[in-house]
């Protein structure tokens, strides 16, 4: 009680309405009043006082209350409407009138509720009158103040309330306010878009006007069918669940009105039905579906009517009112209206919807209609109706049997056949099976029931077709249902046989195989035959052929239909003994045929051959007949002027009758075909195969000729003594037929695949074909299907029709799918004659170039007959134990072009290669002697590879075709690897990139697993290699192919690098990749580069012939020159880095001993294909070691230096010196090892190498060999042991570097002097110095010691050496007296101790040479002239020349030579007096001299000399000797000289 007042409390404490939680509270009361409802409505009741409103919750509470709590809360209402009737009036809020109007609604639903369950309430005694005058009172404060409202909740609240009041009114009171009511709810409809409680409350209304029978709704029930009847059938939204509840109410409206008012709403009804208006007849087959449905009691006797009523609808053109009628149709059903007259109709209508087709496709629509009803969908429904009347509803069974048999035999049922045979045979099969009474027929009596020929014939052709609208079961299912009422002798036969067909359809259904129609029509035709065989009556086989007959004028817009009633006829006739009845059926069945249609024309000739069978004359004369008056025009008319038939009439007869021939040549007797077949046969045919423009006629001649080779094949003959002569001229027509399709455009028709499969059946008669035959006819049949375009590449269609276009495009890739079926026929029937290796090669040889086609739709044909070739093969061969795998010599070639095609783009492409690769090598394990049964895993395993290659992304693509090559190179015999391998190299030219990188993988895999069997190929693997690698433009395919070559070089590494090295330099691009890519692996390339260096090491450098009268003429070697390339495309690789740092010391040795070599060697000279400079690839190759070795400061330095420009001519001495030079600085660590590797050069037999070596060791000196004491002597007695060398270069480079000891500071000059003096006096009286090379060098290195050894040293040699180098004062090369000016000078040193004197001699004697050579043409002589008077200066022991010689003589400066020799004259003079006769005649000896400036220098020296000299000393000179050699000098070709000596004479005019 507590928690009931604190709910109260809860609720009343605030008079603001708060819905969270006086909700709560509300819901709380309810709650506790299901359980305490006397006590809850105790509590309430106290808040409904006169003086105050309740709160709105607590009106609320109380209503809930009333729902909840029925008996408790009744017996409170009168009291509590008392209590709230004066508040109502008082209410002015919309709220309170909402809640006061709502609960209302819940108390009149509770009192209806209470009084409905009176027996089980607590008080019984309470009555509906009890509560009559509160309700009503209340009704009119609602009903009337409160509906002018424009509150729409209030509104709706109100008109619920008012459906429930009017149970609790009286009688006359609700009859006197009906029509007011009723107004009211229709003007509530046009205000309010939510129906559903105007209808809720409408529909209480109504039952409550009706109740216990009364009439007083009857003025009012017009105004509310015409309010109600347009809102049913108005379109519900159906996924509104608020419209369907309000379209449902709507119907219960009209449905509690029927049930007193059923006349007056059938005939509303009836006339609803006749509008034009779609949406109104369909709203009125709803209603009349709902009232069937619900008032059965009212409507028993208005079934008849109904029925009558509906069969105006029975030919509705709308589907949406067929379906709506079709679902009245079964209600009816279910309440017995079908038993009425007319069911039948009903059922008429539904299995006419049953039959329909399919109908246009629905047009896209801007909004299309939700409530659409396809055909399908009607027709669906419609079979699930009959199904139901069928299975679900006993009382229809008498209306269906038997008379839906009636809809068995006309063919505007035709395509229901399947839904009224299934409900036939569950019928009939469940009378028969309780032999039932009504099973039986009376066919006399049942007059509009088919007879049983009709039923039979009309069954048995539905049967032929048993896909379409899956009628095969039910059809077979009611024939053997009926069978004991079709024929008593026929009933066993066919419940033996017709359950084998039905599994034989349920098996095709459950199978991937193709449905196979002609053996299930042959099945039929098997079942008909025996049906007549049972049936020995002649009268009755006759009348089921004449009803067939018949029905062949029903199927004219059915040609499958038509096709196997023609069959059936056939099979009738060759049954039949009754020769009238075959001549009228001969006639009827080409009188009916239509001759435009391949099917029809079909079954005609099917069915004149199974008449031949057993009536073989009449049939060939009937044709013969047919030959020789519908194959012509006969004229007609007026004059004869017209044609009874067109051209294309007869082309169109002439096509039926040439296939006639040929099924009667095959079906007619064995034993009187071949006598017939030329005379009777072949003599009508054979003048049509020429010149046919039809294209029908040659199709249908084709088919014939393979008719005919069928019926002469030696299995169908039972026989093989039969030879036909003309089959060569039949094969002569089909090659001919087959050449004239044209092959640039796509398949059209099939005349292609039909001609192919005549030629495979011809090809099976005997003998067998000539290869050459057999060549030309794979030729053709190859020729003329693959080099077809591809369907899918032809242009898209454009115009209209866009959609026939597309057909055509499918149709022509059927049609060639066919073609290629029958070629696969061709050349297995081909192989079958000779199944061997030599007879698959005969084959194989046509297919072959189109495997490797660039055209997609080319390689797809090709290796899908190709595959079935290779597995026809396998399966039939058969081979004696002794055979060898060898004789399968297809092997290599069928795998290295299937290989590449294993990743090829086209995903059938690479199916179909796996699969035949699996052939092959289970062919071969065949020949290899397994047993066929034995399984291989490793082939095997091909399977699963095959399913894998359905990936598209290229990594698992070539991840399958490597494991494919895995396969291969297991399996693929020793014997063959190395055809396969040449063969497979094709594929790297593939024109499918896939391919051809596919082809890279498989290569690679076998080179990698089986390239060390191919020891005898490796020139011939390396060549075809390099053939196809210039010819590849894919540049995944070049690198794999690459890399394959450097996996086969690891074994056969020395032979591949033979090979490459036999190739021309310079090098073509594919070489050069060759070279790099082998490089690419580190294990390889030190072998690479051990092999070179020993090539370069071992092999002559060049060829030396002799010319008479001329100096040798050095040739290039091969193979140096392409080890030098290859070595500079090797260092190009930058994966060589490590192992060219590792033996840096031999291939820098070996290169520059290569350099020396080739400079010698003579180029060619205007050749005709680009040629190699030898020295150039040799300098190219060391750039590039010292590219790859990093020292790229070397480099550098020898492009500022030009040294590799000099490393290519004769002056690659001074370039090697520069290379020394630079690798002592950027590489010491190398020095060492170059020194060990260059060493025994020194003694080589070839004049460069000592050079190199001699250039490279001198250097090194120079460089003070990095402080290597111990390398500076071994370099020193190396070069000292080749002073005695016959090469003047080698001898002056070891004088060089000799003479570099001086770089190595004084000790070690002191130490080495006496050797190193004598090794330079012996280089200056080297004879063999034609170029003063061994003397220049000798010089300079005394020039060099010189300066660092103390003068005992030179003490005993002083004078021997200024007496050796005075000649080379006047040697014609300047460098050389510029040495040996520079070396006297350099001898003044030791001109001041013990040997001065001498040593003075030896500068008056050479005085005059230096004063001379001071103007000279050469700087560097004038410069080494000034420095040598410069450094003997001191010793002339004269002060003023000295001074004269340090003021003037400036190495840089300018002297003016002629003022500088006057006043030195008279120097001379006044300090050598003595020595002026001895100067003069020293320059007179230069009046000889080969230089005319020297001339010229000496005449004017003489000519101031004189001059100067006074004249006291004159008498001591030679003047006539002097003066005659000046008047020679005047005659001298030297203008200079003439000059000078003109001069010198002017200056004796004293004398």
């Amino acid at each position: 009680k507590e928690l009931v007042h604190l709910g109260s409390n809860e609720i009343s404490r605030s008079q603001e309405v708060v819905p969270d939680w006086q909700g709560a509270a509300s819901n709380f009361l309810t709650a506790m009043g299901s359980q305490f409802g006397d006590l809850v409505m105790q509590e309430l009741l106290q808040h409904f006082s006169p003086t105050q409103t309740p709160h709105f919750f607590i009106i609320q509470t109380v209503g809930s209350l009333a729902t909840q709590n029925v008996f408790s809360v009744v017996p409170h209402l009168k009291d509590l409407l008392g209590r709230m009737l004066p508040m109502m009036g008082a209410a002015r809020q919309d709220n309170i009138r909402w809640v006061f109007a709502s609960t209302l609604a819940r108390f009149c639903e509770s009192i209806i509720e209470y009084l409905a369950n009176i027996e089980s309430a607590p008080k019984k005694n309470i009555k509906k009158e009890d509560f009559a005058g509160e309700v009503f009172s209340a009704y009119g404060v609602i009903f009337g103040a409160w509906a002018q409202t424009k509150e729409m909740k209030l509104q709706l609240a109100i008109v619920e309330a008012v459906g429930y009041m009017a149970h609790i009114f009286e009688a006359e009171r609700l009859s006197q306010e009906l029509g007011k009511i009723i107004n009211g709810y229709i003007a509530m409809y046009k205000r309010h878009p939510d129906h559903y409680f105007v209808t809720l409350g409408m529909c209480q209304v109504l039952e409550a006007s009706v109740a216990d029978g009364s009439k007083m709704l009857d003025p009012h029930v017009e105004m509310v069918l015409n309010t109600v009847h347009p809102l049913i059938c108005a379109p519900v939204n159906v996924a509104n669940a608020q419209a369907l509840k309000t379209h449902n109410e709507l119907l219960r409206c009209v449905a509690v009105m029927a049930k007193g008012f059923s006349d007056r709403i059938i005939s509303f009804l009836f006339q609803k039905l006749d509008s034009s208006s779609e949406r109104i007849r369909l709203g009125t087959l709803e209603i009349m579906r709902h009232i069937v449905n619900s008032c059965d009691d009212c409507m028993e006797n208005k079934k008849s009517l109904i029925i009558g009523g509906l069969k105006n609808s029975l030919n509705e053109p709308s589907n949406k009112v067929k379906k709506m009628l079709a679902q009245t149709i079964i209600a009816m059903a279910h309440h017995e209206y079908l038993e009425q007259e007319g069911g039948h109709l009903m059922v008429e209508f539904v299995v006419r919807q049953c039959a329909i087709d399919d109908g246009e496709p629905l047009m896209k629509a801007d909004k299309p209609d939700p409530e659409h009803v396809t055909n399908q969908q009607l027709r669906l429904m419609c079979n699930n109706v009959l199904h139901l009347m069928t299975t679900t509803i006993a009382c229809t069974e008498n209306v269906l049997y038997p008379y839906l048999l009636e809809c068995i035999v006309p063919v505007m049922y035709t395509n229901s056949m399947s839904t009224v045979c299934s409900n036939l045979a569950v019928i009939a099969g469940k009378k028969r099976k309780e032999d039932a009474e009504d099973y039986d027929l009376d066919y006399d009596v049942l007059v509009n029931i088919p007879k049983p020929p009709a039923l039979i014939s009309r069954l048995f052709v539905m049967a032929g077709q048993p896909h379409h609208r899956k009628r095969g079961v039910p059809v077979l299912q009611l024939l053997q249902s009926l069978g004991p009422l079709l024929h008593e002798d026929i009933s066993e036969l066919f419940d033996t046989v017709i359950p084998r067909l039905m599994q034989y359809l349920h098996d095709a259904e459950g199978s991937d195989k193709p449905w196979n129609q002609k053996s299930w029509e042959d099945l039929l035709l098997k079942l008909l035959s025996k049906t007549l065989d049972e049936v020995t009556d002649e009268d009755w086989i006759s009348g089921l052929g004449q009803e067939m007959g018949l029905h062949l004028s029903s199927y004219g817009h059915l040609p499958d239909e038509k096709n196997f009633l023609y069959k059936c006829i056939g099979v009738v006739m060759r049954k039949s003994t009754n020769k009238q009845f075959i001549a009228d059926h001969l006639n009827l069945i080409f009188s009916t045929v239509k001759h435009t249609s391949q099917v029809e024309r079909e079954g005609c000739s099917i069915a004149l051959g199974f008449c031949a069978a057993s009536h073989l004359d009449m049939a060939i004369e009937k044709l013969e007949f047919v030959t020789k008056n519908d194959m012509i025009r006969k004229s007609t008319g007026i004059l004869g002027l017209m044609k009874d038939k067109t051209e294309a009439d007869v082309e169109r007869i002439k096509s039926t009758v040439m296939l006639c021939y040929g099924y009667v040549t095959l079906f007619a007797p064995i034993d009187l075909i071949t006598s017939r077949v030329e005379v009777n046969i072949l003599r009508c045919i054979n003048p049509h195969f020429a010149n046919v423009r039809d294209t029908g006629v040659k199709q249908n001649l084709i088919r014939t000729v393979e008719l005919i080779g069928k019926a002469l094949h030696p299995d169908h003959l039972k026989a093989n003594d039969f030879l036909f002569s003309k089959r060569a001229d039949l094969l002569g027509h089909m090659q001919n037929y087959i050449k004239v399709e044209p092959t640039t455009f796509m398949l059209r028709h099939e005349t292609v695949s039909l001609a192919t499969d005549a030629c495979a059946t011809l090809v099976k008669l005997e003998p067998r074909l000539s290869e050459a035959d057999e060549f030309e006819l794979i030729r053709i049949c190859t020729d003329a299907l693959f080099k077809l375009p591809s369907v899918m590449s032809a242009e898209k269609p454009k115009e209209k029709n866009a959609e026939l276009s597309q057909a055509a495009l499918v149709e022509s890739e059927q049609l060639m799918g066919k073609s290629l079926v029958c070629l696969k026929r061709l050349l297995c029937q081909l192989l079958q004659k000779d199944v061997s290796a030599e007879g698959l090669q005969r084959i194989y040889k046509h297919l072959e170039p189109f495997i490797t086609s660039a055209r997609p739709h080319e390689r797809l044909r090709s290796i899908d007959v190709s595959v079935a070739v290779l597995e026809f093969f396998l399966e039939k061969l058969q081979l004696p134990s002794d055979c060898d795998v060898s004789q399968f010599f297809n092997l290599p070639s069928i795998l290295a072009r299937f290989g590449p095609r294993c990743s090829d783009d086209s995903l059938p492409v690479r199916q179909f290669a796996v699969q035949g690769i699996k052939a092959t090598l289970k062919t071969a394990t065949i020949y290899e002697g397994q047993p066929k049964a034995q399984k291989d895993e490793i082939i095997e395993a091909l399977d699963i590879l095959k399913e894998r290659s359905l990936a598209q992304e290229p990594n698992a693509l070539f991840a399958v075709v490597n494991d494919i090559s895995k396969v291969l190179a297991k399996k693929v015999p020793a014997a063959q690897l190395s055809e396969f391998v040449f063969i497979l190299l094709d594929g790297l030219i593939d024109p499918d990139s896939q391919s051809s990188s596919g082809t890279c993988v498989v290569l690679n895999s076998l080179m990698r697993q089986r390239g060390g069997e191919l020891s005898s190929e490796v020139e011939k693997f390396v060549k075809s290699v390099h053939e196809r690698l210039g010819r590849i433009v894919i540049p995944q395919t070049r690198t794999g192919t690459l890399r394959s070559l450097r996996t086969f070089s690891g074994h056969h590494l020395i032979a591949v690098m033979t090979s490459l090295l036999e190739f021309p330099v310079p090098y073509d691009r594919e070489i050069v990749d060759s070279w790099q890519t082998l490089a690419g692996d580190k294990q390889l390339t030190r072998h690479m580069f051990e092999h070179m260096l020993d090539l370069l090491t071992n092999s002559l450098p060049y060829k030396e012939r002799a010319e008479r009268g001329a100096a040798p003429i050095f040739l290039p070697m091969p193979v140096p020159m392409a080890s030098i390339c290859a070595l500079t495309e090797v260092f190009r690789t930058e994966d060589t880095e490590e192992v060219v740092q590792s033996m840096f010391h031999r291939l820098f040795s070996a290169i520059i001993l290569r350099i020396g070599c080739a400079t010698v060697i003579k180029k060619a000279e205007k050749a005709k294909v680009p040629t190699s400079d030898p020295a150039r690839d040799a300098v190219m190759c060391l750039r590039e070691l010292l590219v790859r070795a990093e020292l790229t400061d070397v480099v550098n330095g020898m492009d500022e230096a030009f040294a590799f420009q000099m490393l290519e001519t004769f002056d690659f001495p001074q370039g090697i010196t520069i290379l020394a030079r630079l690798l002592c600085a950027s590489a010491p660590s190398y020095v060492g090892q170059v020194v060990a590797s260059l060493t025994s050069s020194l003694s080589s037999l070839y004049e460069q190498h000592r050079v190199v070596t001699c250039s490279f060791f001198s250097e090194l000196i120079n460089q003070k060999c990095l402080g290597d004491l111990t390398l500076v002597e071994m370099q020193m007695n190396s070069l000292l042991g080749r002073l005695i060398d016959q090469s003047h270069i080698v001898r002056m480079l070891c004088i060089r570097g000799l003479g570099n000891v001086s770089e190595l500071g004084s000790d070690q000059v002191h130490k080495y002097s006496t050797t190193i003096l004598s090794a330079m006096m012996s280089g200056m009286d080297d004879r063999d110095d034609p170029m003063d090379l061994i003397t220049l060098e000798s010089m300079s290195g005394l020039s060099k010691i010189i300066s660092q050894i103390e003068e005992g040293h030179v003490r005993a040699i002083l004078i021997n050496i200024a007496l050796r180098i005075r000649p080379c004062f006047e040697k014609p090369k300047p460098e050389v007296r510029a040495a040996a000016f520079v070396l006297f000078g350099k001898l003044s040193k030791f001109g001041d101790g013990p040997s001065r004197a001498p040593f003075l001699e030896q500068i008056h004697n050479n005085f005059i040479s230096l004063l001379l050579h001071m103007n000279e043409d050469d700087h560097n002589v004038v410069v080494a002239c000034k420095e040598a008077l410069r450094e003997v200066g001191p010793l002339l022991e004269s002060e003023s020349v000295n001074k004269m010689f340090q003021k003037h003589l400036v190495p840089d400066g300018h002297l003016h030579y002629g003022e500088f020799m006057n006043d030195l004259s008279r120097l001379l003079i006044a300090d050598f007096n003595d020595k002026i006769s001895f100067y003069a005649m020293g320059c007179v000896t230069f009046f000889k001299s080969m230089w005319p400036s020297i001339k010229a220098n000496a005449a004017l020296f003489v000519g101031f000399l004189l001059g100067n000299l006074p004249k006291e000393r004159r008498k001591q000179m030679s003047k006539e000797h002097i003066c005659g050699a000046l008047i020679m000098l005047l005659r001298d070709p030297s203008p200079d000289v003439r000059v000078a000596a003109a001069s010198a004479s002017s200056l004796l005019h004293e004398f």
